[in-house]
């Protein structure tokens, strides 16, 4: 697509789903030549939207094609597609509590599965070597040997959940440090009182340092309704665990701070994020 490059496109449509119903598109669709049937069926669901990283990059491939084979989309038309398809565009909403809920037993059978045998090292711990099951990736083995593995145990837990996860331009599961800034991927919980499981623990780390990332698992209230424990699973140094002390000091802090569910704890800054739903399920199931 002339002046539109694969990762601007692909970027643009992250854990978005396209409409195929929205009138202008439609009309683009239509205009360009190009078959809404054909491109309806690029993620292999009938349902009159088109999501998931491959069928996005499907339908680039399906417009650079026409761009290319033919006498091409005039500029005004190939403007207008885009245009189109931006505005056809469906952000995704908040996980359901059932979701969450799901989402934390995932995590929590991760755990319970990771059992290395006598003298050999779980694949999630810094040593260990995991192998990921997401098709999206770009290699199943990427998390090997002395690399933190906190992302990818995430990673692999929202899509054993069926959620997705952000990826990077190398198409691995985004580094914990960079995940508050997906948007489309996760939302800031309003306040630590809201925090359910399903939710993610964040830790965003400066000087260069590596972050990290839990999936909550179990949240203690006292009488008032009060968070005052969040039970977290994550990958750690030694292996996946389950387990208060990683959110303790969030939860600590939040006796002094208002009940925030963000707080900075000298170069470290905890956060409580909401994961975002599949569009292509209008955000709930």
């Amino acid at each position: 697509m002339s002046g539109i490059s694969r990762k601007q496109f692909g970027d643009t449509f992250s854990n978005a789903a396209i409409d195929l119903d929205d009138p202008d598109l439609r009309s683009a669709v239509a205009g360009a030549g190009l078959d809404a049937g054909q491109i309806d069926a690029l993620d292999g669901k009938a349902d009159g939207r088109v999501t998931g990283g491959k069928a996005i990059d499907a339908l680039y491939d399906e417009i650079d094609r026409l761009d290319r084979t033919t006498s091409g989309l005039a500029s005004k038309e190939e403007r207008g597609l885009w245009g189109a398809l931006r505005g056809a565009a469906v952000a995704p909403r908040a996980i359901s509590a059932d979701q969450g809920e799901r989402l934390a037993k995932a995590a929590q059978q991760m755990v319970a599965e990771d059992q290395p045998k006598a003298g050999q090292l779980s694949q999630w711990a810094l040593a260990g070597d995991a192998h990921c099951k997401n098709p999206d990736l770009s290699s199943p083995t990427y998390a090997a040997k002395d690399s933190w593995k906190c992302n990818v145990f995430a990673g692999e837990t929202f899509n054993r959940a069926g959620l997705p996860f952000p990826l990077n331009h190398q198409s691995h599961y985004a580094t914990a440090n960079h995940l508050p800034t997906q948007s489309k991927f996760f939302q800031p919980v309003a306040g630590l009182d809201d925090v359910r499981p399903g939710d993610v623990l964040s830790i965003q780390r400066t000087g260069g340092q590596s972050g990290h990332v839990e999936i909550v698992t179990d949240v203690g209230r006292d009488a008032r309704g009060r968070v005052v424990s969040i039970a977290s699973a994550g990958a750690h140094e030694d292996g996946s665990h389950e387990g208060s002390g990683t959110a303790a000091p969030l939860v600590s802090a939040a006796a002094t701070d208002g009940r925030a569910a963000q707080v900075t704890i000298a170069d470290e800054t905890f956060r409580l994020l909401r994961p975002m739903a599949p569009p292509a399920n209008g955000g709930a199931r």
